[in-house]
């Protein structure tokens, strides 16, 4: 029996992934908007917001923005009220999976590195000698 393993999952669940990076290009914003109350200066967060979610809508170095949001994120929380760290907890969880998981195949990253499927086989051949 082979199985498949695909890099960047296409269908339904390319789709999702697709879905989860439109939605966390938003919370990019909210990150910055929480972010900005700092003296260091607005526009170079919501500069950064904006380029951030632009790369997770296009899934251009999906995995490092998520994990750059989610350091964003983490910074966030301790500038928040006990109700909004609730919901940033979850977000450090999803910027997590979305690192770990990949853009999926509707992605520049799958464009630009190829979607690869993966055989895996419950059989593997003998490679020992036939002597």
């Amino acid at each position: 029996m082979t199985r498949h393993a695909y890099r960047y999952p296409d269908g339904a669940v390319g789709l999702a992934l697709l879905f989860v990076r439109m939605c966390y290009a938003i919370v990019a914003f909210g990150v910055a908007a929480t972010l900005s109350a700092t003296p260091a200066g607005a526009s170079i967060f919501h500069l950064a917001a904006g380029l951030a979610a632009l790369f997770l809508l296009i899934g251009f170095a999906t995995r490092l923005v998520a994990l750059l949001l989610g350091m964003a994120v983490v910074i966030a929380l301790a500038m928040s009220s006990p109700t909004q760290q609730l919901i940033l907890v979850g977000h450090i969880g999803g910027c997590a999976a979305i690192m770990l998981i990949g853009a999926g195949a509707f992605s520049i990253d799958a464009r630009r590195h190829g979607r690869r499927v993966i055989n895996l086989q419950a059989n593997t051949p003998n490679r020992g000698s036939d002597d």
